[in-house]
């Protein structure tokens, strides 16, 4: 039976996409933060507690996993990730790390953890869930994009330096998904002051992306299905948009974006 470890899989896009691994024979090793809130109930399901910002949980949670397969994973799922709204101006910085430490080094770190031994074996597959939003310059979002987009590169040229020991890397770009990713997500600077530069835009914002969600969200059981048939399909793209929106809103410059938000903010 084939391994497969998903970071970031107590919710959303994480969670769907173990079960329906679980669903296709797969053995799959469940990395969430807090194992008492896991809640998975598979037989072919096992929680290990690995958070992504921790080098010394990352190692553990690897090697707990490697040890579910009898060796090395057949497939890593990076998923976990969340988001910080802030204009570039005056988000705190110790937020733009944190972001990053997730989204990006943390990562990485899971990555760098598990992929040894798949080099050792002679192949594998890594999927990074990452999002249409690391190419858009939507506004008060940048750090989350940067952070994105920089996972977007490590992916990139971890594809062409795993080829040759048969690594394959993919990575799924979503639209707006129905989870509770906007829970997790964080607000910093002059946009958390409703007098502040910034909180026309901010308004302008929260009712965009309302807007977004009531046209085009899909749930995270459409990306699961994605990430699980990269996986299973050596042929698979190395980018695979998912949703409408996605495909709609891929090049959107700074204008096409406020024009799809339907943001009053003064072009240049």
């Amino acid at each position: 039976m084939s391994t497969a470890l998903v970071t970031g899989a107590a919710r959303g896009i994480g969670r769907a996409t173990v079960l329906h691994l679980a669903g296709r024979g797969w053995r799959v090793v469940a990395g969430v933060r807090d194992t008492s809130t896991a809640g998975f109930d598979h037989p072919a399901v096992s929680v290990v507690q690995l958070d992504v910002t921790d080098a010394a949980s990352v190692r553990q949670g690897v090697a707990e996993a490697q040890k579910l397969a009898g060796g090395s994973l057949e497939a890593v799922v990076s998923n976990a990730g969340y988001a910080v709204v802030g204009a570039v101006e005056d988000i705190a910085m110790d937020e733009v790390r944190a972001v990053f430490e997730t989204n990006t080094f943390g990562a990485l770190a899971v990555v760098q953890a598990a992929l040894p031994a798949m080099r050792e074996a002679g192949g594998g597959t890594v999927v990074f869930v990452s999002t249409i939003g690391a190419s858009l310059p939507t506004p008060l979002l940048g750090a989350y994009r940067a952070s994105k987009a920089a996972l977007n590169a490590f992916a990139e040229v971890l594809s062409l330096e795993g080829r040759h020991f048969g690594i394959r890397v993919g990575r799924v770009e979503p639209g707006m998904v129905a989870t509770e990713f906007s829970k997790a997500t964080r607000r910093s600077g002059s946009i958390t002051d409703p007098d502040g530069p910034y909180a026309p835009l901010g308004a302008a914002l929260r009712e965009g992306m309302g807007r977004w969600r009531a046209e085009y969200e899909v749930t995270a059981d459409v990306v699961a299905a994605e990430i699980v048939r990269i996986i299973e399909d050596r042929d698979a793209d190395r980018v695979t948009l998912v949703g409408d929106d996605a495909k709609r809103l891929q090049g959107s410059d700074e204008d096409g974006m406020l024009t799809f938000l339907g943001a009053d903010w003064p072009r240049r």
